[in-house]
């Protein structure tokens, strides 16, 4: 199944964004942040992990939540690549660094996409031939 995959994927995207978080909330970005940090990164974890445990307890829209909520993170790589761009304040070396890991961010939740859709499609497919099954039994209320 590829919902092992879709879970290393999900905890690589989520430590990405930790990372991200940490180095954009440091007195060496500018953007001294330093009180909301925890609270984001808790909430971050809680977003990928219910969704991740929902979806091995086979609920039929976890991958669907879990999905929205990397589209969401996925903006914030790319606002995060934006700021980087924009910034003059920031050191070549550190700004360079902000930069591939946002790009490195967005490239794991494509990646993310890529292999979840196979799973999608398959909850789908179990879906509809358990509703068909009913319809033939006349089981269907």
């Amino acid at each position: 199944m590829d919902k092992n995959k879709i879970t290393l994927i999900s905890v690589l995207s989520l430590l990405m964004f930790v990372l991200v978080d940490i180095m954009m909330s440091t007195k060496w970005i500018g953007i001294d942040n330093s009180n909301g940090v925890l609270r984001t990164i808790i909430l971050a974890i809680i977003l990928y992990l219910v969704p991740i445990a929902l979806g091995y307890l086979n609920w039929k829209f976890a991958y669907h939540l879990l999905g929205i909520i990397v589209a969401i993170y996925t903006l914030n790589f790319s606002a995060v690549f934006i700021v980087m761009l924009q910034s003059t304040n920031v050191g070549l070396v550190l700004k360079s660094l902000m930069i591939v890991i946002a790009i490195l961010g967005i490239l794991t939740n494509l990646m993310w996409y890529r292999i979840a859709w196979g799973q999608i499609r398959s909850d789908y497919v179990r879906i509809v031939k358990r509703n068909i099954k009913k319809v033939k039994t006349g089981k269907v209320f």
